[in-house]
């Protein structure tokens, strides 16, 4: 009994190692950025990793905002990052193909990042989103917050 008792527990055990792990892997991540860009970079990495980069073809910087044209994507045409005043990277557009269309594109999309975005449903995860805006994939990072004791300030 002690043997089989043992061997149950052992068979039990991996089991449950097992299916944490499917779990885990299940788990789907919002997208912090598209090929190689990121939000919460800065300006200046973003611009070198556009201009260095072969996955790049063309970009236009235009202030707090820089548009590429995307090239050796199936699914993305246009993509637009958008900086705030301190020149962080805190938007990423998306501009979809219209040959597939808006379905199409989120399907696919969904399947390599193991999502389930629709055109009414966002993802939120700690300080990244991403939603369906009309035709375009909006990634976004969330604003830093100040927070102040609930005392109020110290002198």
């Amino acid at each position: 009994m002690n043997s089989a008792t043992a061997r149950l527990c052992t068979i039990m055990a991996v089991c449950v190692i097992v299916i944490a792990a499917a779990c885990t892997s299940a788990v789907a991540r919002v997208p912090e950025g598209y090929r190689d860009i990121k939000l919460g970079m800065n300006k200046a990495q973003v611009l070198g990793l556009l201009q260095q980069g072969p996955l790049h073809f063309s970009y236009d910087d235009m202030g707090d905002e820089v548009g590429e044209i995307i090239r050796g994507d199936d699914l993305f045409r246009y993509a637009s990052y958008r900086f705030n005043s301190e020149g962080i990277l805190v938007e990423i557009g998306l501009e979809m193909r219209e040959i597939l269309g808006r379905d199409r594109v989120l399907e696919l999309y969904n399947n390599q990042h193991g999502l389930k975005l629709t055109p009414l449903q966002a993802m939120v995860e700690a300080d990244f989103s991403i939603e369906v805006r009309d035709n375009c994939l909006v990634m976004k990072k969330a604003a830093a917050r100040d927070t102040l004791s609930a005392k109020g300030p110290t002198s």
